[in-house]
């Protein structure tokens, strides 16, 4: 695969990435349902059960539609993505990190998407979506004085 092909790949997986953030945060499920495979499937991390899965397009997207009430509004704030596309250019893996912000401006998901994507009938498409949420903990973080010191001015108190 040339360069020139690897950068417009890139920029594609990561338009879906961004894609599927705006068209969940405004509940646009017919642009949502086209960025997924037929077969594809969302699985969310789970450190105390097992992890939870929703296989096939139709149950990916019944599990989004109904995440939130119609109406609310919310954002994704996403990382650029790390992409490695598959040697034969038809397949890619991708991490992102996200933070998801609810109407009420909390930070109410923090996480790592982990991406698998397939080039289908032209554009790619996501196959598998694993959802690795970070662990909430209440207390500061255990910095030292000197990060502290230099953070204290952007730190809830």
């Amino acid at each position: 695969m040339d360069a020139l092909q690897r950068l417009v790949d890139h920029q594609e997986i990561s338009d879906v990435i961004g894609r599927y953030c705006m068209l969940f945060d405004d509940q646009d499920w017919n642009g949502l349902a086209e960025l997924w495979t037929d077969d594809a499937a969302f699985v969310i991390r789970d450190t105390v059960s097992p992890d939870k899965a929703f296989e096939g397009r139709q149950a990916v997207l019944e599990f989004l539609r109904t995440c939130l009430p119609p109406g609310f509004q919310s954002k994704h704030m996403i990382s650029p993505p790390v992409i490695d596309l598959g040697p034969d250019g038809s397949s890619a893996t991708a991490r992102t990190d996200v933070v998801w912000i609810s109407g009420n401006f909390e930070n109410t998901i923090v996480a790592r998407y982990h991406d698998d994507l397939v080039r289908h009938d032209g554009r790619w498409r996501f196959v598998r979506r694993l959802e690795v949420p970070m662990q909430y903990t209440p207390e500061p973080p255990p910095m030292s004085e000197t990060a502290t010191g230099v953070s204290a001015a952007t730190m809830r108190r």
